[in-house]
């Protein structure tokens, strides 16, 4: 037994580090063939801490008859019913059998029955492995608890193990539960951290070299990340800059020192983009765009209008953004005397404003404010006086010179700045303009 398990470890070791211990465990419960598999085993630690890696290896190992299934993607119970009889029974969907599942199945006693039918003939044991598992309390109540006990109810040499980022705890419920093997996968180390990235050192460089990066790196990003994939994609992407010194010859690459002072300003900054899996590349432009996105919302925030003068600037904005001749199907009001809400049917990639805001008259921005607005407001002098305040405030301007039309205005604003004023009034201005319909 013992040979057995040192001969799965040397095998498994090449590709899994820092997880022998781990690996013995699961090993002991499923893996010795004179021995009984447990009944049910939950796995649970934080993301990407190896254990979807360590029990896919070891079931490929074993060579036994697997089903792996995401719960994610199989979102209701009869989804997971026909993808374990399909994996288990071997059937293949194609365009030979109209790519139908081996057995239709909407319950728990049917697909008892079709489990023990579909495996039969095959001799091999049998683990089912429900990954992302706490989407199983979202479904049938009694679904989770046969499950733990799938092997008890079929009869069959059968083990269920469930991967999890959350405590058992938390799936506890009313009708109870029986309690599995419970193995926690505990987060990597700094030392554990600097051995799996080291895995994917460049060919081009030394091992001390690119052990010393490593530390530098560790030495910023592991305090608010220990998410292995995410550690390594930055590792990956920050080492260009890392090197930049050295291939140009301006520092040698024994100075750490010198490399450090040039590398640490870029490692943290990124740490704001952890996650993002965002290019270093376009830290300059992500910064700029920060800028002024926080300049446009402090600059439409420090703009103290009265309610109805934010309303009138609106309408304004969507007088010189939407053309004369929609007005009727974008403001009319329906015979119930609701607003009419044009739902978005397509999203371009960002306004169409390029040529401009265009002029309109006093009358049109009038009547698109009386038909956004939610109650009866009277014409009043105060209300016309917001117009060349607005103005004073350049927040509209005047175009040519007064006539006997009346005179046109445009609004100066940007459509940053609009959305910020209509969130403060209520109002979804995007419902409202052209481009978005």
């Amino acid at each position: 037994m013992k040979k057995t398990m040192e001969k799965c470890l040397k095998s498994l070791g090449q590709k899994i580090i820092c997880r022998d211990n781990l690996i013995k465990c699961l090993f002991s419960l499923i893996g010795f063939s004179d021995e009984e598999m447990v009944q049910s085993i939950f796995v649970y630690g934080h993301t990407a801490s190896g254990k979807s890696l360590v029990i896919e290896s070891l079931l490929a190992y074993l060579k036994y008859n697997v089903c792996i299934i995401n719960c994610v993607e199989c979102y209701s119970s009869k989804l997971i019913y026909e993808h374990i009889l399909n994996d288990l029974s071997l059937h293949e969907m194609n365009s030979k059998n109209n790519f139908t599942v081996y057995q239709k199945c909407d319950n728990m006693m049917d697909f008892i029955t079709y489990l023990q039918i579909a495996v039969q003939n095959d001799k091999r044991r049998i683990v089912i492995v429900f990954d992302k598992c706490d989407r199983l309390r979202d479904m049938d109540v009694n679904l989770l608890p046969a499950l733990v006990r799938l092997r008890e109810l079929t009869g069959l040499d059968l083990c269920t193990i469930f991967v999890s980022d959350i405590v058992w705890e938390k799936y506890y419920s009313k009708n109870g539960l029986l309690n599995p093997i419970k193995i926690h996968f505990p987060q990597y180390t700094r030392e554990d951290m600097l051995k799996v990235l080291f895995l994917y050192k460049p060919k081009d460089y030394e091992d001390g070299f690119y052990v010393n990066y490593l530390n530098l790196f560790l030495s910023v990003f592991l305090r608010c990340c220990r998410d292995c994939n995410e550690l390594r994609y930055m590792a990956k992407i920050n080492f260009d800059k890392y090197v930049e010194p050295v291939e140009s010859g301006k520092i040698d690459k024994n100075d750490v020192r010198s490399l450090w002072r040039n590398i640490s300003g870029i490692l943290k900054s990124n740490l704001e983009v952890v996650y993002l899996r965002v290019s270093t590349d376009d830290s300059e432009q992500r910064t700029k765009l920060c800028q002024e996105i926080e300049s446009t919302t402090k600059l439409a925030l420090s703009f103290e209008l009265p309610f109805y003068a934010k309303y009138m600037l609106i309408a304004a904005y969507l007088a010189s953004y939407n053309p004369a001749k929609d007005d009727k199907r974008l403001f009319v009001k329906r015979s119930s005397k609701k607003k009419r809400r044009n739902t978005v049917t397509k999203k371009p990639a960002k306004l169409n404003t390029q040529l401009g805001p265009k002029a309109f008259t006093l009358d049109r921005m009038l009547a698109i404010f009386y038909a956004i607005l939610d109650e009866k407001v009277g014409l009043t002098a105060n209300l016309l006086a917001q117009i060349p305040t607005m103005c004073q405030l350049r927040l509209l301007s005047i175009v040519g010179d007064n006539n006997l039309d009346g005179p046109k205005y445009k609004c100066c604003v940007s459509y940053d700045f609009i959305v910020i004023i209509s969130k403060t009034v209520g109002f979804n201005v995007r419902n409202y303009l052209y481009d978005f319909i």
